[in-house]
């Protein structure tokens, strides 16, 4: 598992609109925003989902995911690409959701929160790294 790099990091841990690229099981591709991408560890990136519809029926049929982040301030885009662990109760929920609740209090309670194990990182960026991969040797 490749390590977050820590400007990532520092852009991550505020909630951000995310792009969430999934796969239903006829093999069809499904792209769905999600506005609770965040961090809570170093490893792993976290969005909740408010309404429980395809992306949740396709990650329960596929748990690989990429997913988007763009900051235009920052000038910054990013690919994390992993698997997912679907999360509906318990301590990690609660934490999950009482984070996001205090980066934002426009959200609807969330139906379930994804746990994303980051596998790759790719930077999406325009200049002279775009479409490398973190932690290749190559970007840092």
């Amino acid at each position: 598992m490749p390590t977050i790099p820590s400007h990532l990091r520092q852009l991550l841990s505020q909630a951000h609109v995310v792009w969430v690229a999934t796969t239903g099981q006829d093999g069809m591709p499904n792209v769905s925003v999600k506005t609770s991408g965040t961090l809570v560890d170093d490893e792993h990136l976290y969005f909740a989902d408010m309404y429980a519809r395809k992306t949740y029926a396709n990650l329960r049929a596929d748990p690989r995911v990429a997913v988007g982040v763009y900051d235009d301030e920052r000038r910054v885009a990013v690919q994390l690409k992993g698997r997912v662990e679907l999360i509906e109760d318990g301590t990690l929920f609660s934490r999950v959701v009482q984070r996001l609740k205090d980066l934002t209090q426009q959200l609807p309670p969330p139906r379930y929160v994804v746990k994303v194990t980051v596998e790759s990182i790719w930077d999406m960026s325009t200049g002279p790294h775009a479409g490398d991969a973190y932690g290749d040797g190559t970007r840092s």
